[in-house]
């Protein structure tokens, strides 16, 4: 019986990523949902984000002392909404952001904004 409507992904694909690269992918499903990228802008859009989370920034924020710190779902979740409202806040992903979306886009994306 097929599973619908949920993203799973295989066990063999998702083991030989790292954490880092597990949320990621999270904030580029994220932000492909909430602003419609097309597949080139999610490859673009999925480099920036790695990008900002290997920073000192988001390394301090999350925690990083070693790929296995942050194993436990429910923190994962947590560090998922932190990620996001820290990555929309953030000037330089802002003005990166702005060469990968169009003017419609990045409207889209400061509504998402915290306040």
């Amino acid at each position: 019986m097929p599973v619908m409507g949920q993203n799973i992904t295989p066990l063999n694909q998702s083991a030989g990523k790292s954490m880092l690269e597990v949320l990621a992918d999270d904030q580029v499903q994220i932000l492909t949902s909430r602003l419609n990228l097309n597949e080139k802008q999610q490859a673009q859009v999925s480099a920036l984000v790695l990008k900002s989370l290997k920073s000192a920034k988001f390394q301090k924020l999350l925690g990083v002392k070693g790929e296995g710190s942050l194993s436990n779902a429910d923190s994962i979740g947590t560090q998922s909404e932190k990620i996001q409202n820290t990555l929309l806040l953030d000037k330089d992903f802002q003005k990166d952001m702005s060469s990968v979306l169009d003017d419609k886009q990045m409207e889209t994306m400061k509504d998402y904004m915290p306040k």
